[in-house]
């Protein structure tokens, strides 16, 4: 392929990616992309694959379901938006340690480290809302009146927004 051919192609991502975006912006999203040689990773069908590479770039050059997906994938826990706003640092060392694990054949983290995890989660927008004044609704569950399967799915059928 020609470093021709390669830029018309990451031309046309970028197009039908983003749309009409400014020359800058244009000029930026290329340059990551370039970065990546020929590993073309935002074009996988693997979510996972996708965070992986995701995760430590800047510019989000997939679209976020799918990095939101595979990131929840690659960490085997639930990941919540304000995790990727408040502790992007620890999301990026949770995700090489993840990386090695599989690279080395292991399993997803244990059942502790999940929940542990989900708690410091939740600790953190917690104290986040304390500090900015903002309200902090939180509803403690036993086992008993959770609709969680054991890997933290709701079974329930709600969806989690007010109907």
């Amino acid at each position: 392929m020609t470093k021709k051919t390669k830029i018309d192609k990451l031309d046309y991502y970028i197009i039908e990616r983003y749309g009409d975006l400014d020359k800058k912006s244009r000029i930026n999203i290329k340059k990551a992309m370039l970065s990546y040689g020929n590993n073309y990773w935002w074009e996988s069908k693997d979510s996972r694959e996708l965070a992986m590479y995701q995760v430590f770039e800047k510019i989000l050059l997939t679209d976020f379901s799918t990095f939101h997906e595979g990131l929840e994938k690659l960490l085997d826990r639930p990941v919540w938006s304000h995790e990727l706003g408040l502790n992007m640092d620890g999301i990026r060392n949770e995700a090489r340690l993840a990386i090695e694990r599989i690279k080395e054949g292991l399993g997803g983290i244990s059942e502790e480290n999940r929940e542990t995890k989900i708690l410091q989660s939740i600790k953190m927008l917690e104290d986040y809302c304390k500090k900015t004044g903002k309200q902090f609704f939180k509803v403690e569950l036993t086992k008993e009146d959770s609709d969680r399967n054991s890997d933290g799915i709701d079974t329930s059928g709600y969806d989690g927004y007010l109907n």
